[in-house]
């Protein structure tokens, strides 16, 4: 039997030529990512945004909502415009332009308002800024309520009707600000002081919007008459009027003012009284004491005053019955050319200086 005889240097070579050939097998597997031993690649970095423009550049306060175009580069579809450093719904167009939506709100007043491009993380970052200017326009003044009071009047609220008004619009009195509050942008209430019309005489009112933009608007003329010599209770003496609106109060207890006008035959007259609410207590959904006026509209025999207005032209109580307490005569045709009188109570025949009431008389010549 022949027995093949391999020498033991044979045996010790192909020993190393084996593990040689494991090893490197081995560094290639790793190399190649076998096993699960391999290392993620790092994430892609967004790249800061840069804004070049907006469109508009301004807009109008008080303005309703819009559209801004944002142009610029290395947009992402996660970028967001910030107004003021507030997110705004984005919409993305390219990599060089986004749109946001801009609210009433955001331009409610004027002023000034920053806008950015955010991109988001990993990477990302903020744009530089870019100014949009929120402008007010030049207001427009149509009338205001009272447009007269006699001298030594206490302080009250004047309604300013007009148009354009902000949130900062400010009525000035003879040139002067008066403490204003903004009820829309078609009426302003400002707080008249007694010192403002001690005197008779007439006074400017005019409405300043601030800038950037703004303006002044008017004036429309105040007039202060002369302070009354007696009381006028009675026709004999009654205090002239004409059209507008005029301030007074039903004073001392059991007062009646009584006023006249010229009206003619056929046309139409309307009278109304806007009694003030006091808050005596604090609580404004309280409010305290009012005038419940009774309005009345007599001929030129001018009848004695019965309760009821039984012998009036037309007699008004209450503009809601039971619910308002202010009273209205409206679109009464005159029937004749001549002297008409007007007769203002309190219902309770009351009567103290805190029952203020501004009388509104519209058709008169």
């Amino acid at each position: 039997m022949n027995t093949k005889f391999t020498p033991r240097s044979s045996l010790k070579t192909d020993a190393a030529i084996r593990l040689v050939c494991g090893l490197l097998t081995a560094l290639v597997f790793a190399a190649c990512g076998g096993g699960g031993g391999g290392t993620s690649p790092p994430p892609v970095q967004n790249p800061i945004p840069v804004l070049t423009s907006i469109s508009p550049t301004s807009a109008s306060a008080g303005g309703p909502a819009f559209t801004l175009t944002v142009t610029g580069s290395r947009f992402i579809s996660s970028s967001k415009v910030r107004w003021n450093g507030s997110d705004r719904t984005t919409t993305f167009v390219s990599a060089t332009q986004l749109t946001a939506a801009i609210r009433a709100s955001d331009i409610a007043s004027s002023g000034t308002a920053t806008v950015t491009v955010f991109n988001p993380s990993p990477g990302g970052g903020t744009s530089g800024a870019k100014t949009l200017d929120i402008l007010s326009g030049v207001p427009v003044l149509s009338s205001l309520a009272p447009s007269s009071t006699p001298a030594g009047t206490p302080d009250f609220t004047m309604t300013v009707n007009g148009a354009g008004f902000v949130s900062a619009s400010a009525v000035l009195w003879n040139g002067s600000p008066r403490t204003t509050t903004f009820v829309s942008s078609t009426r302003l209430d400002a707080q008249i002081l007694s010192s403002d019309v001690a005197t008779m005489g007439s006074r400017p009112v005019t409405v300043e919007n601030p800038p950037p933009g703004g303006g002044t608007a008017g004036p429309l003329t105040f007039q202060i008459a002369a302070a009354p010599s007696g009381r006028n209770d009675t026709c004999a003496t009654a205090t002239p009027i004409s059209n507008g609106t005029l301030r007074a109060s039903i004073s001392p207890y059991g007062d009646i003012d009584v006023y006249s006008f010229h009206g003619t035959a056929g046309k139409q007259v309307t009278i109304e009284i806007f009694a003030q609410r006091l808050d005596l207590d604090g609580d404004p959904s309280n409010r305290d004491s009012y005038l419940d006026s009774m309005l009345e509209l007599l001929d030129d025999t001018c009848p004695d005053p019965v309760l009821g207005g039984t012998n009036a032209l037309k007699f008004n109580d209450d503009i809601d019955p039971g619910v308002v307490q202010d009273s209205r005569i409206q679109n009464f045709t005159l029937p004749k050319t001549g002297t008409y009188y007007i007769r203002v109570r309190d219902f309770r025949g009351d009567g103290r200086p805190d029952l203020i009431y501004n009388l509104s008389l519209s058709g008169a010549d």
